[in-house]
């Protein structure tokens, strides 16, 4: 079959990304039906004078995010991934309500930054959740962008900034989404914030009195539960599995808001399947709701490339998006962001103002500059062979110590979460007793997480892997299993008293 592509080779987005979006398009429009075959990547190279390898680069994403699969020797075919009828997320004009913006235990939580648990004691391995690695920050490109700006300042040192974000920050971070999200966004749809958490709260406060009920993932981040509890509004926690969300128990109800995290679920890892992204899309274009992507590490994809995150996909505009850079540069800048669709912006800016007056200028612009030119991208790449080499690391020694062990969130994100072999200790107890011997692991409620059911099982640990050296992944490992194979103490000590009167007895 012959693919109408239009090819620019003197465009920002790489041939292999143009490919990958017009078939993406092709297939979600319709025009490429489920069961089709792509032509092969050959005669398609040949065709429009560019590399085989660009081709293949193409078709390996598309499959790997599963618009189209293999089969056999074949050839690549477009998957059936909803019935004709449900395939396209409508494009329609978008409701008036959704067009016009609203108006205006004790068990410690140990890996949540505004918690007791959360300072400065921390065990000498630490695998603390979404932690970069201190050691990896760019601290020469940093100075070196720093000095450039402080050479060139003037008056906006002493003057207040826009309390949406640095321009030139916004259209960086704008460019980045979409050659790595395959996002069409431009800089007038982003507010830069305090951190991801400072987006989720500017996002609730833009939609609270149009929202008639919340929904979230179960288990979710805990910073997100927090903010929904306090709302005093209707909680319909989602369960996830290994798909990600379960889109079939979203409730039906008129104007929900949703918070999902769908490229690594929070905390369990799992990814949202296109087929469940594209049924979330159509299920809040249907009861007019608006959905909450929170994209927290998505920059650290290790098994295929970038995904499209669930707002590339949007055409109804009813997905907000947020990102941080606490993860991939370090949560000391405190810079993060919010994508909105336009006719949100100017409300959010405003809301924005009244939370605060801007963040700092010259981490702003020197993160503009670390994005523009390239520095960020590189820096990306560097710190994805260092943490992948550390999962790696990391699956091998649960792989070599214990039988079989059940693993999720492998493929992307700074942390897995391993469940516990049958008859092992209870998270949270395996939790207090590596701590005794230097090791922090978490359990899902200190690991920053949250479960709405009350009598939550508690046989997950998370891993926060990125900060945390290939040596003394493997030794804590091993200190692991011989923590959860020595005896029971309790069990040791009840014996040691009987030897103990047993002796005083022959005496």
């Amino acid at each position: 079959m012959h693919l109408s592509l239009t090819l620019e080779a003197a465009s920002d987005v790489p041939l292999h990304s143009q490919i990958f979006e017009q078939i993406r398009e092709l297939i979600l429009s319709g025009h490429l039906r489920a069961g089709v075959g792509l032509p092969p990547s050959r005669p398609l190279a040949q065709e429009y004078g560019i590399s085989r390898n660009t081709v293949t680069s193409a078709y390996d994403r598309l499959v790997s995010e599963g618009y189209v699969f293999a089969r056999g020797t074949a050839g690549l075919f477009v998957c059936e991934i909803l019935p004709d009828a449900t395939l396209f997320v409508s494009s329609a004009p978008v409701s008036q309500s959704a067009e016009t913006a609203p108006e205006i235990g004790a068990e410690p939580i140990l890996c949540f930054a505004g918690s007791p648990g959360g300072g400065n004691n921390r065990p000498p391995i630490d695998f603390w959740v979404g932690r970069s690695d201190p050691a990896e920050f760019p601290i020469k490109v940093w100075r070196r962008l720093v000095n450039r700006r402080l050479s060139q300042a003037s008056s906006v040192l002493t003057d207040y900034s826009d309390p949406a974000g640095l321009p030139e920050l916004r259209e960086a971070i704008a460019d980045h989404l979409v050659r790595a999200r395959g996002m069409n966004v431009s800089g007038d749809q982003i507010i830069v914030t305090n951190g991801g958490q400072d987006a989720l709260n500017l996002l609730y406060r833009l939609v609270e009195k149009s929202t008639a009920r919340l929904c979230i993932e179960n288990p979710c981040y805990l910073g997100a539960s927090f903010l929904f509890q306090e709302t005093g509004k209707g909680i319909c926690p989602i369960p996830v599995d290994e798909d990600g969300l379960k889109v079939e128990d979203l409730p039906q109800g008129k104007r929900n808001l949703l918070y999902v995290t769908p490229s690594h679920q929070f905390p369990t890892g799992a990814m949202l399947s296109l087929k469940r992204r594209l049924t979330l899309l159509r299920w809040a274009e249907e009861t007019e709701s608006l959905i909450i992507e929170d994209d927290y590490d998505s920059d650290f994809r290790y098994d295929g490339p970038p995904l499209t995150a669930l707002a590339g996909l949007d055409r109804s505009r009813r997905v907000f998006y947020m990102g941080t850079f606490s993860k991939s540069v370090g949560a000391g800048l405190r810079l993060g962001f919010a994508v909105l669709p336009k006719h949100f912006w100017e409300r959010a800016r405003v809301l924005k103002a009244q939370m605060s007056n801007g963040q700092s200028w010259l981490e702003q612009a020197t993160l503009a500059d670390f994005v523009r030119e390239r520095h960020f991208d590189r820096h990306l790449r560097h710190l994805r062979q260092v943490y992948k080499s550390r999962r790696d690391c990391l699956v091998k020694a649960l792989n070599d110590h214990f039988e079989s062990p059940v693993i999720s969130g492998l493929a992307s994100g700074l942390h897995i979460a391993w469940r516990l072999p049958q008859g092992s200790p209870l998270a949270s107890q395996l939790q207090v007793k590596a701590r005794a011997n230097g090791i922090g692991i978490y359990s899902l409620k200190s690991g920053a997480a949250f479960d709405f059911e009350v009598a939550a099982r508690d046989e997950l640990i998370v891993f926060g892997y990125s900060s945390v050296p290939e040596a003394d992944i493997v030794r804590a490992i091993e200190t692991l299993q011989q923590i959860m194979h020595e005896p029971n103490p309790a069990a040791r000590l009840s014996a040691r008293s009987t030897s103990c009167a047993a002796s005083r007895t022959s005496i």
